[in-house]
């Protein structure tokens, strides 16, 4: 991936521009974990939003696998999201209508998985949390 004069303003309600990003440049390795660090305020949400294809940008360009995501419609947007990016929110953004099982199966049927209820009890034993699938969150 790589990120090239990435620009981001927004609008606070006095009307005052805040630059969140500005004219951010570096590439990411094709593996590997990355961290990004800084204080509060400084644009990591913003720049996380952006590389995820949750958040639009102003200027500049993100590119992964050769293509602009400034390019994408909507629907390329969903399909990057997909299959190329993954999130960990802070609050979860779970669904609190389904049960645990359901909130991690739905995900792999949005990716056209199958066999979801094989990698559903998978998932649960890799994190320790047989027992607890028809719970609700």
């Amino acid at each position: 991936m790589r990120i090239k004069n990435l620009c981001k303003t927004y609008a606070t309600k006095t009307g005052e521009k805040v630059h969140a990003l500005k004219n951010v440049s570096f590439d990411l390795p094709s593996k590997g974990m990355v961290v990004i660090l800084g204080k509060s305020g400084c644009g990591k949400s913003t720049l996380l939003n952006i590389l995820g294809g949750l958040d639009r940008f102003d200027s500049g360009d993100v590119e992964c696998f050769g293509k602009s995501l400034k390019s994408l419609s909507r629907k390329e947007l969903d399909d990057y999201r997909n299959s190329c990016v993954g999130f960990v929110f802070q609050e979860y953004h779970l669904i609190p209508e389904l049960d645990t099982t359901e909130n991690i199966a739905l995900p792999l049927q949005l990716q056209g998985e199958t066999d979801t209820e094989e990698k559903v009890k998978s998932v649960l034993q890799q994190v320790g949390m047989v027992g607890f699938d028809k719970r609700k969150v």
